[in-house]
């Protein structure tokens, strides 16, 4: 046991680990007495916190984990002010007032699902069988959709064009397809998965765990797969929903008192609009709809964009490609990331399982910072007057050297 634990605190991130030491002691001067953490882009992730106090921290999180499997609870569920001083030192940063009670939320520090249906009065219950909604579309948003729908006591029916659930993890299959956001964080709050392999998981991977997610809660059921919808037009006079739908073939109307489009805002491809483009002589497709029938190795290849797509297929491919030209229009929005291709070691996976909150505190750090924390940095200057132009002036360079390439 004592390997075991030194293994996965030797790699235990230390902002979550001093969190989930205050679960297991309910002492709170483990945070008092270490200094403010400060976060680099380029930094080890914890916040430089000095060696010695992570040393510290590890050695009392080993004995206060030791005395919890020795039988010593938990200590009680620390108060509201105490979760919100937690927040405020894994974050780096005081967090704004109004994002406490979601970021509670998100934490659900007690086990439960706290957007799971509330139980209603049986009148309204009643009332509810008695409606139907259709659900456009089987990806994560569908599935989220219909699970809740299925809490509710609602009936429903999931409408996707596949022939299974997945959606975007269903569809592309582009060399190097995988996830732009921590694995940790790209999944359901409800739905834990501590095992994932790596630290941004492949499209088998994602793929899996959302199928997992539908097959554990029985989506199947309420679901018709290799169906599209071809319209969905609200009836003023009947106060319905009358959704065509086609299959084979076939049309068939649904009625509906309540539709959800869950489609997703990337599903259709988007071709880029050069002049010319279509007169290119050799394979030409878009990565949502990658060919797996043309053998890229030793041809002279383009990437049009420079997105998710295109920062994971451009290093897969590029070893075996004579040559290969990336045509983008502005500066990459993700920046270096040396941890993009690393896989979560035995012992990260360890103490997601076994060290009490640990979990929810690292997706905690995952999500806040990660995402609202750097909105500032995503705001457009409005002091930069050329912004606009400078645009138009990368997309007409963009495709005069595309135009000149194909040629």
């Amino acid at each position: 046991m004592d390997a075991e634990i030194d293994a996965a605190l030797a790699v235990a991130h230390v902002p979550s680990l001093m969190m989930a030491l205050v679960h297991l002691t309910g002492d709170t001067s483990h945070i008092d007495a270490a200094p403010p953490l400060v976060y680099e882009l380029t930094g080890d992730g914890n916040g430089n916190l000095p060696a010695d106090v992570q040393a510290d921290i590890r050695a009392k999180a080993k004995a206060a984990l030791l005395a919890h499997k020795a039988g010593k609870p938990l200590a009680p569920v620390p108060s509201e002010a105490t979760l919100r001083k937690m927040m405020d030192y894994i974050a780096g940063m005081p967090i704004p007032p109004h994002y406490v009670p979601f970021l509670m939320e998100e934490l659900a520090i007690d086990g439960s699902d706290p957007k799971q249906p509330a139980p209603i009065a049986p009148k309204l219950k009643a009332k509810g069988r008695s409606m139907r909604v259709i659900v456009i579309g089987g990806g994560m948003s569908g599935i989220l959709t219909g699970l809740r729908l299925k809490q509710a006591g609602i009936p429903f029916e999931i409408i996707e064009k596949n022939a299974d659930f997945g959606g975007t993890w269903l569809e592309n299959l582009y060399p190097g397809c995988r996830v732009d956001n921590p694995s940790h964080m790209y999944s359901y709050s409800f739905e834990d998965n501590h095992v994932w392999p790596y630290l941004f998981s492949t499209q088998p991977v994602l793929l899996a765990y959302f199928q997992r997610v539908a097959k554990r809660h029985d989506l199947a059921a309420n679901a018709r797969f290799g169906t599209t919808v071809k319209e969905a037009r609200f009836d003023e006079g009947a106060r319905v929903w009358r959704v065509t739908v086609e299959k084979d073939g076939k049309e068939e109307m649904l009625v509906a008192d309540a539709v959800v489009s869950a489609v997703g805002q990337l599903n259709q491809p988007r071709y880029p609009d050069i002049e010319g483009v279509g007169a290119f002589k050799g394979p030409a497709f878009h990565s949502a709809r990658w060919d797996h029938s043309v053998d890229h190795r030793g041809k002279r290849v383009a990437v049009v964009g420079a997105g998710a797509s295109g920062f994971q297929i451009v290093p897969t491919i590029a070893p075996d490609v004579e040559s290969l030209v990336v045509f983008q229009r502005t500066a990459q929005w993700m920046f270096p990331n040396p941890n993009y291709h690393e896989k979560v070691g035995d012992g990260m996976r360890w103490a997601m399982r076994h060290l009490p909150f640990y979990g929810r505190w690292y997706r905690f750090l995952l999500f806040y910072p990660g995402c609202d924390g750097g909105l500032a940095n995503a705001k457009i200057d409005p002091e930069w007057p050329h912004q606009d132009r400078s645009i138009n002036a990368a997309n007409d360079m963009t495709r005069q050297v595309f135009t000149k390439w194909i040629e």
